[in-house]
């Protein structure tokens, strides 16, 4: 588990997730049509979001700790409509993000790069909340710490579960809990690598 304050998201999110999927939707804003339209095939979303991930997590317990921010911003294309019945209602999303963080606790300074995001999107005409699940592979230069990674460029992968609950028809709130790896695939003789987790809320627009 993460360090630290991070540990409050996983206290809270359960509770927002199941208190926000049962509230209807009210208005003009959340008509069944008005809502399933902003997931449909070529369809945009743009997503400006900052957190925080702590590490080591799970069996990494004896690495030294490594915490950051991080910043993205993401421009996202539904590339297919909403089909399906029951909870699995959805459309599939790509995503591409770039991405920068600064070390707040351990060694190192900066983190720079970009990723390439497979996101399903569980829509329900009547919810004011879209959960989500995505996986992401991408690339950043860094100067964590060296004992862990001992190489400028390195790459990442990246799992996330979120939910994006919704203010207006086209504006929503974006909380997400997301898994990042990080490490240079052997390119660099010291490659222990990072496994970090933790909460990420995003501002977005879809339209």
């Amino acid at each position: 588990m993460p360090n630290g304050t991070g540990r409050w998201f996983y206290v809270a999110l359960p509770a927002v997730f199941a208190s926000l999927a049962t509230a209807k939707a009210g208005g003009q804003d959340n008509k069944q049509d008005g809502f399933s339209d902003i997931y449909q095939s070529g369809k945009y979303e743009l997503t400006l979001s900052s957190g925080a991930l702590f590490s080591p997590i799970g069996a990494d317990h004896d690495r030294p700790t490594l915490n950051y921010t991080l910043s993205t911003l993401q421009f996202g294309w539904m590339f297919t409509d909403v089909r399906g019945s029951g909870w699995l209602r959805g459309n599939w999303e790509t995503t591409g993000e770039i991405m920068g963080g600064t070390v707040f606790a351990g060694r190192g300074n900066y983190m720079a790069g970009a990723t390439g995001w497979l996101k399903y999107n569980f829509v329900q005409p009547d919810w004011r909340v879209a959960p989500y699940l995505g996986a992401g592979v991408g690339a950043e230069a860094t100067d964590f710490d060296p004992s862990l990674i001992g190489e400028t460029f390195n790459f990442n992968l990246n799992i996330a579960a979120g939910m994006k609950c919704f203010i207006t028809s086209r504006w929503a709130l974006d909380l997400q809990c997301r898994y990042q790896h990080i490490s240079n695939a052997k390119i660099s003789n010291r490659d222990i690598g990072i496994n970090a987790v933790g909460p990420i809320v995003g501002l977005s627009y879809l339209f």
